[in-house]
């Protein structure tokens, strides 16, 4: 960018304020990837060790919970200074993004795992306690949804974090016209899908504990697979109800249905929804459902789970909202009247004065 561009006035400063806001929320989410994997990581290099043959689960996990960390901590950095100091570099972008896919190794891993488990007879299983009385059906059934909660979880937060990177990148080069409002409004299909299925996965999990075992917790224990853990069925059928519903809802505004009248309420009622659920998911869902186990058998998962479960709200509400607020497609002056590529978004927020 050039001081052509600033000198363009409010436009330039349009341009500067929407990078920030690809940085600022790159920031955000890279900060949860640092926090995810700390209890793994300092475990592993406390006095007993970590896992070390290669072949193992655990160690694949451990190698995930590295490239997460490491990956957090780049886009934490790359975030600031896209933020703040109004700089960014095409090669930084495409490195990091090219990290943020190495998350897959710890979901896959993680997958693994509990496909494994859900093969191992009822007697064997490490996700129903045996006061429960499992059958071979209900450890199957619950392994799949820890499953497909890991996939849509982890394609909620890799999804999230690899969109701000690649609309940091568009801002870099100075192509910034394909983000207008219908390409928010493609993406919100997908995002608000995926937190659909999110909570029809909660939803299922807690109606079967429900239906299929007589649940006393404090004697117990907590039905449990990945980072699912169900002490109150209850909480995993309200919650799962309110994803399902504020996905559902997210689709259909993406087909410009389910928007409210101007004349009904001026709020952005689909964000406060979200905002609702985010405040249930943590309080609920993470909670109360992991505090209620004695001696904080479950502890560590309390905060990966506040961390993962980010993207899933985050994205519906601010994809709905850039949706909704952009022109559909941009005029050839939305940003400035002519660009000249250079360093990238650094040079675009010249001293006023």
């Amino acid at each position: 960018m050039t001081k052509d561009a600033h000198s363009n006035g409010t436009t330039a400063y349009r341009f500067q304020s929407d990078a920030r806001q690809f940085g600022g929320l790159l920031m955000l989410l890279s900060f949860a990837c640092v926090i995810m994997p700390l209890a793994n990581i300092s475990t592993a290099f406390g006095p007993s060790g970590g896992p070390t043959d290669a072949s193992t689960i655990p160690f694949w996990g451990l190698v995930g919970g590295l490239f997460v960390f490491v990956f957090g901590i780049t886009g934490v950095l790359t975030g600031y200074m896209a933020t703040v100091h109004d700089y960014s570099h095409k090669n930084l972008n495409v490195f990091l993004m090219l990290l943020i896919q190495t998350a897959w190794i710890g979901y896959v891993t993680d997958m693994v795992a509990v496909g494994n488990a859900s093969r191992l007879d009822a007697e064997s299983n490490g996700f129903i306690p045996l006061a429960y009385n499992p059958t071979t059906t209900d450890v199957q059934f619950v392994g799949t949804m820890g499953v497909l909660g890991i996939l849509v979880y982890g394609f909620g937060f890799v999804g999230s974090m690899a969109f701000m990177v690649w609309s940091l990148h568009s801002y870099t080069i100075n192509q910034p016209e394909d983000r207008s409002g219908s390409y928010f409004q493609g993406r919100m299909v997908l995002y608000s899908s995926v937190l659909a299925v999110a909570g029809l996965v909660q939803f299922l999990l807690g109606c079967w504990c429900q239906a299929r075992f007589d649940m006393n917790t404090t004697e117990s224990g907590p039905v449990g697979v990945a980072f699912l853990v169900v002490s109150f069925p209850w909480i995993s059928i309200y919650v799962g109800l309110l994803q399902l519903f504020n996905g559902l809802w997210g689709v259909a505004r993406s087909f410009d249905m389910g928007h409210l009248d101007d004349s009904i309420t001026t709020l952005p009622v689909f964000q406060l929804s979200l905002a609702f659920q985010w405040l249930n998911v943590l309080v609920l869902q993470d909670l109360t459902q992991i505090a209620h186990l004695p001696e904080g058998t479950l502890a560590p998962v309390a905060p990966f789970l506040a961390c993962f479960s980010l993207g899933l709200t985050l994205m519906p509400a601010y994809l709905d909202h850039k949706a909704n607020t952009l022109p559909e497609t941009f005029p050839d002056d939305y940003y400035y009247g002519e660009v000249t590529t250079s360093k990238g978004v650094e040079e675009v927020a010249e001293h006023a004065v």
